[in-house]
């Protein structure tokens, strides 16, 4: 009953506050049309078919099926049916059937200036709504998120490991801008170009500095980056046995914290530390109840990463048609893993004589292997293979399984202290943000990002349920980025949006007389077009992209006193 209850409390809030920045977005452009003496049809917030309407003194109160925006109706200004669906209290009367071409021919036309007014009066009431936000947020504080810019795994096959970065460092400037949090690391990585990025390091008290690689990754989010995993808190949620640590006698709520002395600062590197000389003892310090307890481990003589699965390119639908009629086909162009025959349920030992500890590591001498060819050790049935393989594009072509045995908590972890930052540091951060993702979409080539990365309606909604499932104010800082998104976007030159209204407007005031009523038509109806054809392929990468519903309802928060040390 309770989660019922909280499935119905976080899909409120979520729709009240995304109509809340459509509302106020409109509600300028209504406001200030009434003010300049402008006609007003109809105030919607959603757009399609009309679930809910109102009329008073002449205007169309209505709220519509899509809640992916708004409008307001002007007559004397153009607008696009096309995404605003028709008006009306959808009666057969005559009257109601008059075009809104002809409805303006008989009301007085609007100076540009009015039409510059009204179209700019939404961008700007969404920026003096994040203002507003963000000014309670300054008053009432917002949880400040554990995310350490400190590195959590570095191979030590890596060339990033061979440049002197290591587990424990913490990250202070990237390419000569200072980080706070691993976000900005992400961030400020994505806004650069070049083959590398310069990094400033802190290791205890000494400095060090660091030029490593900046690439694309393969997967779906193939967007620049750097081979660097974030430090993790490794609190034991789940133990599976038989596994590689699953003989480790922890407990849930265990929190793994070094071996021998050294502080582990990921899973990954837990892996490393255990799994180096075969057949030696490792000394595992844990906290358990609040209490440092110590456990024996001794490293297993095979550790090795299982072959999920070789990955083999199917015929395409052209090749299939050719088939069916008997037609010759090409061979198809196997990947690596397949011509040394690779098999799935294969044990990698070793590759290139080093032995393999962890899926990250192996992943680490792949990418460092380039395209030479080199010798894998497999067991397969108990006996050992040798065959050799070569990367292409750093892929070999096949999926790595292996059971560590064990699952770690989750929980998005926040300070116990909130902070303050200022309305202007607010917005400040969001309009650098913002520029980063413009900067990442004008260089697509290098930074990999496109409109695949971008998010709609459902993006946000589901964001915003992560948020409010979370801590209203981090809702309410989302909100902020929102509304300062929503009228950067809202202002650019493009017929159908605000800015498009300005452009034509300012056309109009240096022409002294408007552009063609048909050439507002046909511009805006294209783009209108455009625009929805673009709202349906981020809604698909959204329905890809975002959690299940189960999944954003159940994820949870942890406050903690502190933040790691990275020393």
């Amino acid at each position: 009953m309770a989660e019922l209850i909280n499935y119905f409390y976080v899909a409120g809030v979520v729709l009240l506050l995304f109509g809340a920045a459509i509302f106020v977005h409109e509600f300028g452009h209504f406001w200030v049309a009434l003010k300049r003496g402008l006609k007003v049809e109809e105030f919607a917030i959603g757009f399609g078919p009309i679930i809910w309407s109102k009329e008073h003194e002449g205007i169309l109160y209505s709220i519509r099926l899509i809640p992916a925006g708004g409008f307001v109706k002007l007559p004397q200004m153009l607008t696009s049916e096309a995404l605003e669906g028709k008006t009306g209290n959808d009666n057969d009367q005559e009257e109601e059937d008059i075009s809104d071409s002809d409805k303006a021919e008989e009301l007085p036309p609007v100076s540009p200036l009015s039409k510059i007014l009204v179209a700019f009066a939404g961008p700007l009431m969404n920026v003096a709504f994040a203002f507003l936000i963000a000014g309670f947020l300054w008053f009432v504080g917002i949880p400040k998120p554990i995310d350490d810019p400190i590195v959590g795994y570095v191979g030590e096959k890596s060339r990033e490991f061979k440049e002197g970065v290591m587990p424990g460092d913490r990250i202070t400037e990237v390419n000569g801008e200072p980080v706070d949090a691993w976000s900005d690391v992400i961030y400020t990585v994505l806004g650069t170009t070049g083959d590398t990025v310069e990094m400033k390091l802190l290791r205890g008290d000494e400095e060090k500095n660091v030029k490593i690689p900046a690439d694309k990754k393969n997967g779906a989010m193939a967007i620049r980056s750097v081979n660097l995993n974030r430090y993790e808190k490794l609190e034991v949620e789940s133990i599976e046995t038989p596994s590689l640590l699953g003989e480790l006698q922890l407990n849930p709520g265990d929190i793994i914290q070094a071996v021998d002395n050294v502080k582990v600062y990921s899973q990954y590197h837990l892996v490393d530390l255990l799994m180096v000389n075969p057949g030696e003892e490792k000394v595992i310090s844990v906290l358990r109840d609040g209490t440092v307890i110590k456990l024996n481990y001794k490293t297993p003589e095979i550790a090795g990463v299982e072959v999920g699965a070789v990955v083999i390119p199917e015929y395409g639908l052209l090749d299939r048609i050719k088939k069916k009629f008997g037609i010759k086909l090409e061979p198809l162009d196997l990947p690596p893993a397949a011509k040394a025959d690779i098999q799935e349920g294969d044990i990698i030992k070793k590759m290139g004589g080093t032995r393999i500890t962890s899926t990250a590591q192996l992943i680490d001498i792949i990418r460092a292997q380039g395209e030479q060819e080199a010798e894998m050790i497999l067991l397969r049935g108990g006996k050992e293979i040798a065959v050799s393989i070569a990367p292409v594009n750093g892929v070999l072509g096949i999926g790595l399984d292996q059971n560590l045995g064990l699952t770690y908590n989750g929980k998005f972890r926040y300070s116990e202290k909130s902070y303050h930052p200022t309305p202007l540091s607010q917005v400040g951060d969001v309009l650098n943000k913002i520029a980063i993702t413009f900067k990442a979409l004008a260089n697509r080539s290098e930074s990999g990002v496109g409109a695949k990365d971008l998010s709609g309606p459902v993006g946000i909604f589901g964001m915003l349920a992560i948020q409010v499932n979370h801590d209203l104010r981090l809702a309410l800082s989302f909100l902020v980025l929102l509304n300062i998104n929503l009228a950067i976007l809202n202002l650019l030159p493009v017929p159908v949006l605000d800015g498009g209204h300005i452009l034509m407007s300012l056309i109009e005031w240096v022409r002294k007389e408007p552009v063609s009523a048909k050439f507002q038509e046909w511009a805006t109806t294209a783009f209108a077009a455009l625009l929805l054809c673009f709202f349906v392929y981020v809604t698909f990468a959204d329905v890809r992209r975002v959690p299940r519903l189960h999944e954003i309802f159940k994820t949870d928060t942890q406050i903690e006193s502190s933040s790691p040390s990275g020393e």
